[in-house]
């Protein structure tokens, strides 16, 4: 069963004279500096496919220098989404080895809390080598009703590599509502993906090479031997028992 919970806390923003900060997602607390502990993730092997539970204690906060009062929401190992207009979000992946069946995605558990924050608009994608703000200007966010991101999962298509066949979800540990500037942070995620025999309805496959080419660190679990599935991230494969 799905459980939620949620309340609101009022921080002072960024007493520090750097505008950066720790923030304890469970208790509120807030303390100076940026050395964010990291989301850990946990996958366990079902007879029908797989658990994944992701959990998130802290936040890194950062005052953007641009846009006057906001704030730039970072998690340790976790990629921003650039797109011009959009608030700044976090983002990971998880690539999960399916063979020929068919997943079906389900959130089986999530707690969040909500922080009363003004989140910084996305860094756009400047194109290779170029800094920040030479070729694509950063505009403000296009103004929108409710939570962005709707999903906190999101199923992203399916890839060939090395002979295998995956499918690719994208974890949003936060979603912000524009208008009333709350930043619904979650503490812990927990989605089944249940995977059927069937092929019907799979789209075509696309290569690897489609997916973001950012590498990020796993959270550093073992590769382990005799396995009956593995897990993929960013390229590197985790093979778990």
């Amino acid at each position: 069963m799905k459980k939620t919970f949620a309340f609101i806390a009022s921080i002072c923003l960024f007493a520090s004279a750097q505008g950066e900060q720790v923030l304890n997602l469970l208790t509120g607390e807030v303390r100076e500096g940026g050395n964010a502990a990291s989301p850990t993730c946990s996958i366990s092997t079902l007879d029908d496919g797989y658990q994944v539970t992701w959990e998130f204690t802290e936040a890194r906060l950062v005052e953007d220098r641009e846009f006057e009062n906001t704030i730039l929401w970072f998690f340790p190992d976790f990629r921003q989404i650039h797109i011009a207009g959009e608030p700044c979000i976090s983002c990971e992946y998880d690539w999960l080895l399916i063979g020929n069946a068919t997943p079906t995605l389900e959130v089986v558990d999530s707690s969040f809390v909500d922080y009363n924050y003004q989140l910084a608009p996305a860094f756009p994608l400047q194109p290779g080598g170029t800094p920040l703000y030479e070729k694509v200007e950063r505009i403000p966010i296009n103004p929108y009703e409710g939570f962005f991101p709707t999903h906190i999962i999101k199923e992203t298509g399916f890839y060939s590599y090395s002979e295998s066949r995956e499918v690719a979800y994208a974890i949003y540990p936060i979603q912000y509502n524009y208008e009333q500037q709350i930043v619904r942070a979650y503490t812990k995620i927990v989605y089944k993906v249940t995977l059927s025999d069937s092929t019907t309805g799979i789209e075509e496959l696309k290569t690897k090479e489609d997916m973001p080419t950012n590498s990020f660190s796993l959270d550093g679990r073992p590769i382990k031997g005799n396995a009956k599935s593995v897990i993929i991230r960013d390229g590197k494969k985790l093979i778990i028992e």
